[in-house]
């Protein structure tokens, strides 16, 4: 073979391979097979089309298999974008997502109601893709698809994950700790040809079983468990969060798309260290002299002497300052005796130094700041709001239900941070001059605490918290009894939201406690606003309460909701007849008289009703002419007969 041909014969050897793995994604693609895992798809409902969160988005990350599969919350949105629209999505993991609580809790629905609230003239899609165990690889690579969803504004809590969440440095879901090849990784996964093999590798792959298989999820992403601070890995592990959260507003910018970011909030001042690092730099003697001055210290604080406590813990601090367990009691003890200011120096320090990195160090939220600072992005400083609302600006369980996520009151603080920041920007215009924010977590119950609680309650007794053998037995409610059996069996029978709330509502009602009935149908109305049963329910309790007024409001609120009206306009025009409304009652009961979604016995009771109506309208003869027609239908409706006889007697 001439040298020339030898050439091209090896050339087109070579480009075969390459040419049939594009020929095989081409047609994968043709076929729709092996499909990447979408982040939203298309639904269409009464004849408008949505797109919609995946549920499941996490696949693409996760391998369900090996650990419990997080999900991400379903949220719809308006495929064409109405002018009137201020679209928001909240990216970051678990405490963006809201985790442990349910549906109206997390921070970017309470956003949603304070941006309602304050700003009426828009329409406001606040998403909340949150995903439990993610970090700036996942946020980074879903951030192209959410960036063609014209969003107005993003709001980013992240960064508790960067260590032990997919693809984290410490992580056992991951290809290895080099950032480039994570990012190049996430890139490719999305080809046909990757998720065929990925399918393969699943198929065959044996299920986890027994106790590996009961790990939660926190447990299940870990490989590394201690990462040392200051180590080459923590480090590697920072500049890849920074190279990450540089690329996400970079690709923002480049976009024209506002960003704000939100620094992080731990438990620090409820929460030992997860593990102290053991000093390799100490003689055994400085080690003996390390251990007795932390009994002693211990045991003066244990007796209430803190004074005496805080000379022996400073003593062991000078032999080793980098031991996490001592810098949390030095703070503890700080705190116990109102020193605020060192108190906040040993707790923080205690954290940064906890070598398994559940919580952001301070580290973090320096970069955060940085670039905030670097790329105009507006910071959404909520350490500082949880400062101001803890005893000594200490951050711990009041707003926090473990290391490191908020609870209800958390949550909302969360959000009113973010909202007072996004009222600040100028980017909305005419805000109601009355609304001030409440306070306090809109249309959470008591339930929704107890929902929450409960989820963690085995979580925060086993590793890396005290292990200690707790049952759901051992649960102590927030505060309503009832609404803590209702908790358990909505987590671990019917996993049905709104009906848990209706159950605490009947059991209101049975107790004539019609208020606190109200507030759990109103919390499932707010959650979903198109759903008419519970404001149906609402006039119902103000109807056995004979507040005809109020039952009128709801009743008009539900009206438009309903597929089927006439129901709802004769319960309307009874409760407005009943404040004297004549007209508007006698409007309402005519046309609940000719609703279709009404019996024939209905409507004849409908217009029987009505030419009461009439008759205290003072409009006699249009009462006789509905009770003539009553009799033609049914010429034995002795109620007709009886009304019609007087009517005509004269006067």
């Amino acid at each position: 073979m001439k040298p020339g041909k030898k050439i091209l014969f090896t050339f087109f050897l070579v480009l075969l391979p390459a040419v049939l793995l594009i020929f095989l994604e081409l047609a994968f693609r043709l076929l729709g097979i092996f499909t990447p895992e979408p982040l939203f798809f298309e639904i269409e409902e009464k004849g408008q089309k949505f797109y919609q969160t995946n549920q499941w988005v996490a696949r693409r990350y996760f391998d369900p298999q090996k650990v419990s599969l997080p999900g991400a919350a379903p949220e719809k949105f308006a495929r064409e974008k109405s002018p009137a629209a201020f679209r928001i999505f909240c990216l970051g993991g678990s405490s963006t997502a809201g985790f442990p609580f349910d549906c109206q809790v997390p921070f970017p629905q309470q956003l949603k109601f304070l941006l309602s609230r304050a700003y009426p003239g828009y329409r406001f899609e606040v998403l909340n893709l949150g995903i439990s165990a993610v970090n700036s690889f996942t946020v980074l690579d879903l951030l192209p698809e959410i960036l063609d969803k014209e969003p107005d504004l993003l709001l980013i809590y992240m960064g508790h994950n960067e260590f032990y969440g997919a693809y984290g440095s410490a992580s056992s879901i991951g290809v290895g700790q080099n950032e480039r090849l994570v990012r190049f990784y996430l890139k490719v996964q999305k080809l046909r040809l990757a998720q065929m093999m990925k399918r393969i590798i699943a198929r065959f792959s044996p299920p986890v079983k027994g106790a590996q298989a009961q790990r939660t999820l926190m447990a299940g992403v870990i490989k590394d468990r201690e990462i040392g601070y200051q180590s080459e890995k923590y480090l590697r592990t920072l500049n890849a969060f920074r190279t990450n959260l540089g690329m996400i507003l970079q690709m923002c910018r480049e976009k024209e798309t506002p960003v704000m970011l939100g620094n992080l909030v731990s438990n620090v001042r409820d929460l030992p260290p997860f593990a102290s690092a053991i000093s390799s730099s100490l003689s055994e003697a400085q080690q003996a002299a390390l251990k007795e001055a932390l009994e002693t210290g211990d045991g003066y604080f244990r007796a209430g002497n803190f004074t005496a406590g805080l000379a022996s813990y400073r003593a062991a601090y000078a032999l080793d300052s980098l031991d996490a367990r001592l810098c949390y009691q030095l703070g503890a003890t700080y705190a116990v005796l109102h020193d605020s200011v060192p108190a906040a120096r040993y707790l923080y320090r205690a954290k940064d130094l906890d070598v398994i990195r559940f919580r952001a160090s301070e580290d973090v939220n320096r970069i955060i700041r940085d670039l905030a600072a670097q790329h105009y992005v507006p910071l959404v400083d909520l350490p500082e709001t949880f400062k101001a609302h803890s005893p000594l600006g200490l951050i711990g369980k009041e707003l926090l239900c473990d290391h490191l996520h908020p609870n209800p009151q958390g949550y909302y603080l969360m959000a009113e941070t973010f909202y007072r920041v996004i009222a600040g920007s100028g980017r909305l215009q005419n805000p109601d001059p009355e609304f001030t924010p409440g306070g306090s977590p809109y249309f959470v119950t008591d339930l929704d605490w107890d929902i929450g609680l409960l989820k963690i309650f085995e979580m925060v007794h086993r590793w890396p918290f005290e292990e200690k053998p707790l049952a759901f037995r051992d649960y102590r409610p927030y505060r309503e009894p009832a609404a803590a059996k209702i908790a358990y069996h909505y987590l671990f029978e019917d996993n049905v939201w709104s009906k848990a709330h209706y159950k605490l509502a009947e059991e209101y009602l049975s107790r004539k406690d019609f208020e606190r009935a109200r507030q759990e149908y109103w919390a499932v109305s707010m959650y979903v606003p198109d759903e008419p049963y519970p404001l149906l329910q609402i006039a119902k309790t103000f109807e056995i309460e004979e507040n005809w007024g109020q039952r009128e409001v709801y009743l008009e609120k539900a009206l438009p909701l309903a597929g089927g009206k006439g129901m709802i306009r004769y319960q309307l025009a009874l409760a407005q007849w009943k404040q004297g409304k004549l007209e508007a009652a006698c409007r309402n009961m005519e046309n609940a008289a000719y609703a279709r979604d009404l019996t024939a016995e209905q409507q004849l009771n409908a217009r029987f009703y009505l030419a009461g109506f009439l008759a205290d309208a003072k409009r006699k003869e249009d009462a006789r002419k509905v009770l003539r027609e009553i009799l033609q239908i049914n010429p034995r409706f002795q109620p007709a007969i009886t009304f019609l006889e007087r009517l005509e007697k004269p006067d």
